[in-house]
């Protein structure tokens, strides 16, 4: 996430990925230690590196900053914050937890539904020298190596004012990144090609789960039922995903009972569209030139979501 809870191309992992490859191989963690790294971001994938992660920061093992979001009850519209450089977005950060529950009581105070989470890593969008964070390294592999892209990609692209679209894209990046360099990478290593497909799976699977939940909830608040029926059967709908969310191992009843907005559209801002990212690269080989693709239409367009729409359209014709 931008400002973390996750931009724009041509390298990639400096020593994050050098520092899970050591960890795979049982030896010293050192920057830019293994020269696979390079080669992985650089020539295979095209992300924008440049300096980023080459530090080592070490913070509070609770969270680097916390993000408020909120949205109106009554719709699935998120409440939108002004940025200058990239525009509108539907969070705000805040370093104190105590700030952040100060904004988010003055957002519950006129009838929004709000959600305050934590955030373990940021990008800076190619700014600056992103440091690797101590609340990041510790991660288990696979889930480093998918922060680490996901980042690297907001410094490859970022659209203003999309943060949806951002934030799924650089979850797709970050995902089939950790893929191509556990399976067929430098850090290849069987057990976690494996954890990084299943990981991908999960990830998508409860992208669709709710998905539907939003659909339903959105024809739902088409309708303006008075406010009674409305909440009981948004209460009905949510309970009935989290029970989808539950069986499948996607999720827990607290993801999304009691209903909040604000909560469901934070979480879909990283899971939104997935299938069809994931469907202008559906093998290994083709993550690449996807990504450069995905960069190349979505960066230039007003609606990046149709830009891969038309991408994946244009696949299929052949």
């Amino acid at each position: 996430m931008w400002g973390r809870t996750g931009d724009n191309r041509p390298h990639i992992c400096h020593w994050q990925i050098a520092k899970l490859a050591a960890q795979a191989c049982g030896g010293p963690v050192e920057p830019r230690q293994h020269p696979g790294v390079d080669r992985l971001g650089h020539q295979r994938l095209g992300l924008h590196v440049g300096e980023a992660y080459s530090t080592f920061a070490e913070v509070p093992q609770d969270a680097t900053v916390y993000v408020v979001s909120a949205a109106r009850q009554d719709r699935l519209e998120a409440h939108l914050w002004r940025y200058p450089l990239v525009g509108r977005l539907p969070y705000r950060g805040f370093f104190e937890r105590a700030d952040a529950d100060a904004a988010a009581r003055r957002l519950a105070a006129r009838d929004l539904d709000v959600d305050v989470r934590p955030a373990i890593a940021f990008s800076t969008l190619g700014w600056f020298a992103d440091p690797l964070l101590s609340t990041v390294a510790t991660e288990p592999p696979v889930a480093v190596a998918e922060t680490v892209l996901h980042e690297l990609w907001h410094a490859t692209l970022f659209v203003p004012g999309e943060a949806a679209f951002n934030e799924s894209a650089a979850t797709f990046a970050g995902h089939r990144g950790a893929i191509a360099f556990f399976c067929a990478g430098p850090g290849r290593d069987p057990a976690r090609c494996v954890e990084a497909r299943s990981r991908w799976a999960a990830t998508r699977a409860r992208g669709r789960v709710l998905g539907r939940l939003a659909g339903r909830l959105r024809r739902l608040y088409a309708g303006s039922p008075p406010p009674p029926v409305r909440e009981r059967t948004r209460a009905a709908l949510c309970r009935a995903a989290a029970a989808a969310l539950a069986r499948r191992g996607l999720g827990g009843r607290e993801d999304l009972v009691p209903p909040n907005n604000a909560r469901l559209l934070g979480d879909l801002i990283y899971l939104t569209g997935l299938d069809a990212f994931e469907g202008l690269a559906p093998g290994d080989a083709d993550l690449a030139p996807a990504l450069g693709a995905i960069a190349a239409s979505a960066g230039e367009s007003r609606d990046p979501f149709g830009a891969v729409t038309a991408l994946a359209a244009r696949r299929e014709r052949g």
